[in-house]
């Protein structure tokens, strides 16, 4: 397993997220607060990045390699096989440029908790991760178990990366009403079983809670390395 991605992900978050937190919590509510958006969404956007490529860097593992390979059905004459293999010094060569083109066509354009799901499928395969409650929504933190203590987030490992991932979505692709984008919103709901607020405030805490929940999925999936 290559866990190169993860490990700079949590170099990432120690050296430039959490330091940048300390110095958010001395700046005035004026100047803070669009400072906060830019640190929360660059911590979301870097962590959806990993797992891309993570899911690339494993591509060959268990169930990825079977994902990729799905799609490869269309048929080929020999002659094309033969002009592949030219291009490349062998054939796992071949197979692994395929595979990745495979896999950014389909896996890696789907929802963050999809693309988290897969990756834990490989790595991970004995974690519960979509529907089992164990995010503490309060902290960021990951338990064995969680009881759901706020019905407008969910509670489950991929629920949750959906949720941070659909607050990004908002400030980046929003209106600048600070609220769900509507195909979020409903797709949240409609899968994790949550009624989703509507308003978004993004705060110090917000960040920490996130950077705290993103770390203990790498420590999870390293652990199983």
């Amino acid at each position: 397993m290559n866990t190169i991605s993860i490990v700079d992900f949590q170099k990432y978050v120690d050296k430039q997220i959490l330091p940048a937190t300390d110095e958010l919590e001395n700046l005035t509510d004026k100047n803070r607060k669009h400072l906060q958006k830019l640190v929360y969404t660059n911590l979301v956007n870097r962590f959806d990045a990993m797992i891309d490529h993570s899911i690339i860097d494993n591509c060959y593992f268990g169930s990825l390699l079977d994902r990729g390979l799905k799609p490869l059905d269309s048929a080929v004459t020999e002659a094309e096989i033969l002009k592949l293999l030219l291009k490349f010094e062998s054939v796992r060569d071949v197979i692994r440029e395929r595979v990745e083109t495979s896999l950014s066509a389909t896996l890696l354009r789907e929802r963050n908790s999809k693309k988290l799901s897969a990756l834990f499928a490989a790595l991970s395969p004995d974690e519960e991760v979509w529907n089992q409650p164990r995010v503490n929504v309060s902290t960021g933190a990951i338990l064995e178990k969680r009881k759901i203590d706020n019905k407008k987030i969910p509670h489950s490992i991929c629920g949750y990366a959906d949720w941070l991932y659909s607050r990004r979505n908002a400030l980046v692709h929003g209106p600048g009403s600070a609220k769900f984008l509507e195909r979020d919103k409903k797709y949240i709901e409609k899968v994790f079983n949550v009624a989703v607020g509507t308003r978004i405030m993004i705060k110090v805490g917000s960040i920490t809670n996130a950077a705290t929940f993103y770390k203990s999925i790498c420590e999870i999936l390293i652990r199983s390395a």
